[in-house]
């Protein structure tokens, strides 16, 4: 999202759409090929703007943005191309924002494969239905500059930049979420040694991989909504709850197997392997199994932490986060309690959580 990019305002618009609706946006995702049999990961293509929206129980509903300033191709042919590449990542819906207006037909034609043509002016007509000031910069995450301030955070820490991959493309568009949690715990432990809690970006770099776990999170607490049954034995609530994680009985076999007799560092041997900080993980999901649709809501609340770290606090803005605290009560009590199981889990600094904390804390 260059200064000079020709769909910078475009993308901007797609942002604070998404802002308005509730949901989570992630800007310029990578696709990559469903495939992994090369030396190094491919990207088939990017998505210009993906937005995350929680609902029903526990679904998540993406919806695809796709930017174009040009007119080398019909509206109705960028209508097409738009529906493939929501199939390939299982988006729900998509919106084309076009810089000329498409034909009425075309418009119409378009919505039967979910898409929306728009151009500028009638998208923010659109936008405005959901909130009147629309496309007022009314959050920290609703200005390029501040993304491009949270990305200057990872590229000035190179050690950061296989997480920075996994919360921005791996988490909005994984049909597992289990697996890209274990990867981003993973990611933490091997990072753990390069974290500094006297540095701004490394403290924004911790919040914003936070805010992506979130969304993690309330697919997981959903699902574990359906193999808790109250009253049951945490014992057996614990056995289903680690197949579960591990990917199924049979992988969670596999790597036990593997592991098995590997010997430790005092010398003895491993006899099993298990989450790290297994307690504490079980004791969190006890919390927000309950309330999956809070977990979605941390997200957006890390994130403006996290941007206004990486930025600059601005008064107005800081008012929007207090308030939206105030009608999400467990906002501060769930992204908490993730930042403990993370510090904790993974060995990183103490004091970075304290620190995270007395800005997730202090609204």
């Amino acid at each position: 999202m260059g200064a000079f990019d020709k769909d910078r305002f475009q993308k901007q618009l797609a942002i604070r759409y998404c802002l308005a609706r509730g949901m989570v946006p992630f800007p310029e995702v990578l696709v990559s090929s469903l495939s992994d049999i090369s030396e190094s990961q491919e990207v088939l293509t990017d998505l210009d703007v993906l937005g995350l929206e929680f609902f029903s129980d526990g679904d998540l509903r993406r919806s695809l943005f796709d930017c174009k300033t040009g007119s080398k191709m019909s509206a109705i042919n960028r209508a097409f191309w738009a529906s493939g590449v929501m199939n390939y990542t299982s988006c729900d819906h998509g919106f084309v924002l076009l810089k000329n207006k498409a034909v009425s037909n075309h418009r119409l034609s378009s919505l039967s494969i979910k898409v929306d043509l728009h151009t500028e002016e009638s998208f923010i007509s659109v936008g405005k239905t959901l909130d009147v000031s629309f496309p007022a910069d009314s959050f920290y995450q609703s200005l390029i500059d501040r993304w491009n301030s949270m990305d200057a955070c990872y590229s000035k820490n190179p050690w950061a930049s296989e997480l920075r991959s996994l919360v921005r493309n791996h988490v909005p568009l994984t049909k597992s979420p289990a697996a890209v949690f274990r990867r981003i715990i993973a990611e933490f432990r091997a990072a753990r040694g390069n974290f500094d809690p006297d540095k701004s970006e490394h403290v924004a770099i911790f919040l914003d991989a936070i805010a992506s776990l979130m969304v993690l999170w309330a697919s997981l607490a959903r699902d574990a909504r359906r193999f808790y049954v109250p009253k049951m034995e945490k014992e057996e609530f614990e056995k289903i709850l680690r197949l579960y994680l591990w990917g199924g009985r049979e992988a969670y076999k596999v790597r036990q197997q593997l592991l098995k007799d590997r010997p430790t560092s005092d010398g003895g041997v491993v006899s099993s392997v298990d989450f790290p900080a297994w307690d504490k993980l079980v004791s969190y999901f006890g919390v927000v199994v309950d309330a999956p649709q809070e977990t979605f809501k941390c997200a957006h609340f890390c994130r403006e932490v996290a941007f206004r770290v990486a930025s600059s606090p601005e008064p107005n803005l800081d008012l929007g986060i207090a308030n939206f605290v105030s009608h999400s009560p467990r906002a501060k009590q769930f992204s908490f309690g993730m930042v403990d199981y993370i510090v904790v889990a993974c060995g990183l600094p103490r004091d970075l959580g304290k620190v995270v904390g007395s800005n997730l804390m202090g609204w």
